[in-house]
């Protein structure tokens, strides 16, 4: 069995930290235990139309925390 993992691009990672700003997190105003379930990789994805910025991409942020996943990789800015 072959385990395909998706690994991180280093222009994936610059876009994320643009993107970042467009985005703010929300850790102020989530629980603690939404904040545990982020630390546990439990996250509350969102999605913005950025078709006219990122064309092709699938970019969403998480609600709770400053993650961003960009084509199924997430990063932390």
């Amino acid at each position: 069995m072959v385990y395909l993992m998706k690994r991180e691009n280093p222009s994936d990672a610059e876009l994320a930290r643009s993107l970042a700003r467009l985005w703010p997190n929300r850790e102020h105003e989530s629980s603690a235990v939404a904040g545990l379930l982020c630390r546990a990789g439990v996250h509350y994805w969102r999605q913005l139309d950025l078709t006219e910025l990122v064309p092709n991409r699938t970019v969403r942020f998480c609600f709770w925390c400053s993650r961003i996943k960009i084509d199924g990789v997430v990063y932390a800015p």
